[in-house]
């Protein structure tokens, strides 16, 4: 019945959806009163309330422009689904309009498809699916539609400010079956102090996005020379222009990262010594490691393995600043990661600047929420499933009992934070399906 509902309304739904990814909700835009993440995410998020009105859903909030929730039944405990409507900046490398949204073979591109808006759609039209159903519930009900995930979570801080917490939580945005843990995120910039560089860098539009693109002015022209295989480069008067291939921190291996191929481009310009020795001193530090080789942090757990990805980099006369992205397992401290981070980027004259340090999550399999949605996704698939382990950080690490569940496939390439991002339409009907079926299951938990 409510697979059904969901099937008869699926036109609906992909209409509502483009409506949210036409609104381009970059994170963090300029603050306006009332609006303290930028107008365009005030914009995501009262149109997601207003779609919530539309689906039936009476009680409804928007907690002063960082967040907003929409409750549904009765009972003592809660159930939260957390979905956010912030994107990553669209970057380079498109071949349609990112905030345009277009149907081709089946699938929609537009920045945010997947992260995380047809994901927070889908969550408001399962809970409608269940209500239409009238599926009875012990426990209540609550979408949490997040704008600053891909920043800093300062929409949980609010929301801990003031909200019940829920007694167990999911959040569709990492992978099937089920993410029961999350490794550590760090990320650190570092500063050096320069005078009278002749080299102009502005490089990466976020800590955990790597950047597929790379540029470097010269005061003088740049030399032709080779550039690393997966790459291509141009060269125009002054400028070299590196082209690789962006994607998530998180899962570095299948990006191409640029800054670091305009780092070997740049050791081979003829520079003066001062600039020469750092493009040639990050060249040696980054190479084209993943794992922070380099810096002899190659190291993994059960969790998984360690990651590093240079991500921002500032090079202009004031000085040189490079921000990494770090997912580190359990089996090693923050402090650890840093104190080779700090040693091996001193040698260069870098200092440490700011720091933002987010500690791992996990949740034991045999728990009510892991098993159930474990069992959920084992009917609709018809796979043997166990929960997994990810370098991607999300709202589940906020809560004390919360997992991530979906959307993305194991056997599908990721499309998080790529350019061209997009959703195939029957895996946005799949996982509203198996999001109403894990809120009927989910909040038909003993009653308190």
């Amino acid at each position: 019945m409510m697979k059904q509902w969901i099937e008869d309304n699926m036109d609906q739904q992909i209409e509502d959806l483009f409506g949210l990814l036409r609104i381009p909700s970059v994170s963090r835009g300029t603050p306006e009163p009332g609006m303290p993440l930028g107008r365009h995410v005030y914009h995501a998020l009262e149109y997601a309330v207003d779609l919530a009105h539309r689906l039936g859903f009476d009680k409804t909030q928007i907690l002063d422009g960082y967040c907003a929730t929409v409750d549904y039944g009765e009972g003592d405990e809660m159930l939260m689904l957390m979905a956010h409507l912030d994107v990553v900046p669209a970057g380079p490398g498109w071949d349609t309009d990112p905030f345009d949204p277009v149907i081709k073979d089946g699938r929609i591109y537009a920045r945010g498809v997947f992260d995380d808006k047809s994901a927070a759609v889908s969550c408001l039209y399962a809970l409608a699916a269940v209500k239409n159903a009238g599926i009875p519930l012990n426990r209540r009900v609550r979408i949490f539609l997040g704008g600053d995930e891909e920043k800093l979570s300062a929409c949980i801080d609010r929301y801990k400010e003031t909200e019940e917490l829920p007694a167990l939580a999911f959040t569709p945005d990492a992978s099937y079956p089920v993410v029961n843990s999350e490794m550590n995120i760090l990320h650190a910039t570092y500063h050096l102090d320069l005078a009278d560089s002749t080299v102009s860098i502005s490089c990466g539009t976020a800590a955990n996005v790597v950047p597929g693109t790379a540029e470097a002015s010269l005061s003088f022209p740049a030399e032709p020379c080779p550039v690393p295989d997966g790459y291509s480069g141009e060269f125009s008067g002054n400028l070299i222009r590196i082209n690789g291939l962006g994607g998530h921190a998180a899962m570095n291996d299948l990006a191409r990262n640029a800054l670091q191929a305009l780092m070997e481009v740049l050791s081979n310009q003829s520079l003066p010594e001062s600039d020469l020795l750092i493009a040639s001193g990050l060249h040696a530090l980054l190479g084209y490691d993943l794992h922070g080789e380099g810096f002899g942090l190659d190291v993994r757990d059960e969790s998984g393995a360690l990651t590093l990805s240079p991500d921002i980099l500032q090079w202009n006369s004031n000085g040189v600043t490079l921000t990494l992205d770090c997912r580190y397992p359990f089996c090693i401290t923050c402090e650890e990661v840093l104190s080779k981070l700090d040693g091996a980027l001193e040698v260069f004259g870098f200092r440490r600047g700011e720091t933002h340090n987010s500690q791992g999550h996990y949740i034991p399999r045999d728990s009510e929420l892991v098993s159930t949605l474990l069992r959920i996704y084992e009917k609709h698939t018809g796979a043997p499933a166990e929960p997994i382990s990810m370098g991607g950080g999300t709202y589940a690490r906020g809560f004390e009992n919360a997992v991530a569940f979906g959307i993305e496939y194991l056997d599908e390439p990721s499309e998080c934070h790529m350019p061209n991002e997009k959703m195939a339409v029957s895996n946005i009907l799949f996982n509203t399906v198996i999001f109403a079926d894990a809120i009927a299951a989910l909040g038909s938990g003993p009653k308190k």
